[in-house]
């Protein structure tokens, strides 16, 4: 399955100059899944196999927000 990450440079960056969605994308990609939140489930990790992340953002600028390094890494990058 392909996912497809529409308008990264859209998310507001934090007072620590995080991008906590972007994490988020982040975590899915390097690790292949994510982390449960619920009570009963606490730290259980729920792995996500057989995916393809392709994203799509605009130069930073006019409102748009630069990708951290960290995730920018994960993905060949080129420009048209």
């Amino acid at each position: 399955m392909t996912i497809f990450f529409d308008d990264v440079s859209m998310p507001e960056v934090n007072k620590w100059g995080d991008q906590t969605t972007l994490e988020l994308v982040r975590l899915a990609v390097e690790y292949g899944g994510f982390y449960f939140l619920d009570k009963d489930k606490r730290g259980d990790f729920k792995t996500c196999e057989n995916l393809q992340y392709l994203a799509a953002k605009q130069h930073p600028g006019s409102g748009k927000n630069d990708i951290p390094n960290r995730l920018k890494r994960n993905f060949f990058i080129f420009n048209l």
